[in-house]
């Protein structure tokens, strides 16, 4: 028996046939469609071409020729007050909970409430955030100033985060583990910066030493722990973002206050000459993330443009925070 299709019909169950078989690639990032908090102000860095890297310690940036594709950045570092819009709006889409974990430093081993991914969230099962820490220790056992806690806190009589001081609404969010950071990039559809579009936004256009509004650096410039190493402040914390003045693309805090995690994962000769748009997507052998800008307890080293550290995912403490960039 002849059966004749209608040409219009095989046409329809070509396209149907094909959509089917598209990958996970072809779903939105941001499943929520959430837009960013209205308070998140996004500078747009210009393409271009810099020099990235310069002498440090551990000899791991040499001085390459990077390209980079233009993209927009937060003038600030991501807020206690925004990430709590980002907590409440996840934890209406089930993307997270609240749960008591044991947690390590110095002083010894303590149980504390997390913020864990659950579901569809990325990376479900890692912690996101610490909440209400009481500051912790210094490497040496000796008490955080009680300005290092965690400012964030799990109302459970009506199931939302606030902030356990409103004065502290402006500044960054702390304690927030890499997952953490990562999460709220991909809540809105964002990302964390890559290492070579955070160097580049901290240079400011003009290849500076220090990311700040002229390139030199002292205490009126950004929050951190002095020049001399080993000379510890007993009473240094973060403060308000946008305390000090911005760099020439308009950025705020590029250096010191809290660390910026990116997105990439660090690896000592991952530089080469002449690329263009790097990001470093393979582990190395201790899998650790890339971290930039120093913080308030840390010297002036950490703040040079080109200076790299890195941790681990699951680190996180009273001097780790994030800004976010939109390709």
């Amino acid at each position: 028996m002849n059966i004749k299709l209608n040409p219009i019909l095989i046409v329809l169950i070509v396209l149907f046939t094909f959509s089917c078989n598209q990958d996970d690639d072809s779903v939105p990032e941001n499943p929520t469609n959430e837009e960013l908090p209205s308070s998140i102000v996004l500078k747009s860095i210009p393409s271009g071409t810099f020099t990235m890297g310069g002498t440090t310690v551990q000899n791991d940036a040499p001085e390459v020729t990077v390209t980079l594709s233009e993209f927009q950045i937060s003038e600030k570092e991501i807020t206690n007050q925004q990430y709590i819009e980002f907590l409440n709006a996840a934890y209406a889409d089930r993307w997270i909970e609240v749960a008591e974990e044991i947690f390590q430093d110095p002083c010894g081993q303590y149980i504390e409430y997390a913020i864990k991914g659950v579901g569809d969230a990325p990376n479900a099962g890692k912690i996101y955030l610490q909440l209400g820490e009481t500051g912790g220790c210094t490497s040496d056992g000796h008490s955080e100033h009680i300005d290092n806690k965690s400012w964030i806190a799990f109302n459970l009589s009506t199931n939302t985060f606030e902030l356990l001081d409103q004065a502290k609404s402006n500044w960054p969010v702390n304690w927030v583990k890499w997952d953490g950071a990562k999460a709220f990039a991909e809540f809105y559809n964002v990302s964390l910066p890559t290492e070579a579009q955070w160097e580049y936004a901290a240079k400011g256009g003009q290849m500076f030493r220090y990311p700040t509004d002229d390139g030199t650096l002292s205490l009126s410039k950004a929050n951190y722990n002095g020049d001399i190493p080993g000379v510890f402040n007993p009473d240094g914390h973060s403060v308000a973002v946008g305390s000090y003045p911005a760099n020439p693309f308009g950025l705020y805090d590029m250096g010191g206050n809290v660390w910026e995690w990116c997105i990439d994962y660090y690896d000592a000769n991952f530089y080469s000459d002449g690329i263009t748009d790097p990001i470093n997507n393979t582990s190395g052998t201790d899998t650790k993330r890339v971290r930039r800008g120093g913080s308030w307890n840390y010297h002036s080293p950490a703040l040079l443009t080109y200076a790299r550290a890195s941790d681990f995912e699951n680190r996180g403490n009273n001097h780790f925070g994030f800004r976010i960039v939109k390709n």
